[in-house]
């Protein structure tokens, strides 16, 4: 899929903030539908035992696949509202 205007605007948001590294906190169900789309990947990762857990502990993780990736920055960069729209969720959120 490379039409990311058929996306809602949450999922253009999450996969936008995945693509830049910002993959937690999102909502689940968002993820799945951009996962079951194949747009992004599920990556588990361990994390090492700390004063404050004792045990290694699991993190869900997320990444957007190389030519996904490339396709949604071509596809933003002919999308002048893109911009607005991302800043106007950054000034939204608290």
């Amino acid at each position: 899929m490379t039409d990311f205007s058929k996306l809602t605007r949450a999922q253009r948001c999450v996969l936008g903030c995945i693509a830049i590294g910002q993959d937690g906190y999102h909502n689940d169900r968002t993820l799945a539908k951009l996962e079951a789309l194949g747009l992004i990947v599920r990556r588990d990762e361990v994390l090492p035992p700390t004063r404050q857990c004792r045990f290694p502990m699991t993190v869900r993780r997320w990444d957007v696949p190389t030519p996904v990736h490339i396709a949604w920055c071509e596809w933003c960069s002919r999308q002048p509202d893109v911009i607005a729209e991302v800043e106007q969720d950054g000034k939204e959120q608290p």
